[in-house]
């Protein structure tokens, strides 16, 4: 099953970068695919998709792949996790009780998990920073490598098609050599037919 599953996903890839003349573009849209998929927008993540490729001019199949690959059932809890761990205490370093700013929805629930589960709270400013610091910064991050990962899979794509059109050429060489002699006999019928 797992030797399956990584054929799809290698034809998958395969088949999304055949499409993408401009790497420069298929980078970005990997790229803002990864933001999206760490963005604090919940339920907002094929509207940004539908948005970000209209307005950017970038590959909507790509950034919806990789969003969808990152964000899933799976990864949402440490994903979402992930952006306050990173706002929170710079926040408290600088001296704001962010806590102070959250919504009214916010402070009930807060309310409610500290007398149902023990747990300190939820700021909602620290998730949505970040998230969005996680979220650029991992997109950036990762744009050097994902670079390099997709020149290497053009390159290889670009040799197989190379590899296809070499056998091609002489699979027709040797079809034509078996094929002329049975094509001077028709030519030779066809001769004599004339005469006649």
């Amino acid at each position: 099953m797992i030797t399956s599953i990584v054929n799809f996903g290698r034809k998958l890839f395969t088949r999304l970068i055949s499409y993408e003349r401009c790497m420069h573009t298929l980078t970005l849209s990997c790229c803002m695919g990864i933001y999206i998929a760490f963005s604090p927008f919940v339920g907002f993540h094929t509207a940004m998709v539908f948005l970000f490729s209209w307005i950017f001019a970038l590959n909507f199949a790509v950034m919806l792949t990789v969003s969808m690959f990152i964000n899933n059932p799976w990864t949402v809890m440490p994903g979402y996790g992930a952006g306050p761990f990173f706002c929170d205490p710079p926040l408290f370093r600088g001296g704001l009780n962010h806590y102070k700013w959250n919504p009214s929805w916010i402070i009930s629930a807060n309310s409610w998990i500290k007398s149902n589960i023990g747990f300190g709270g939820i700021s909602f400013w620290a998730f949505m920073i970040g998230g969005n610091i996680l979220g650029i910064g991992l997109s950036l991050g990762c744009y050097p490598m994902i670079k390099r990962l997709l020149n290497a899979a053009k390159a290889e794509g670009k040799k197989r098609v190379v590899q296809t059109v070499v056998c091609s050429k002489r699979a027709v060489r040797k079809l034509a050599a078996k094929a002329q002699p049975l094509l001077n006999k028709v030519k030779q019928r066809v001769g004599k037919q004339d005469v006649q």
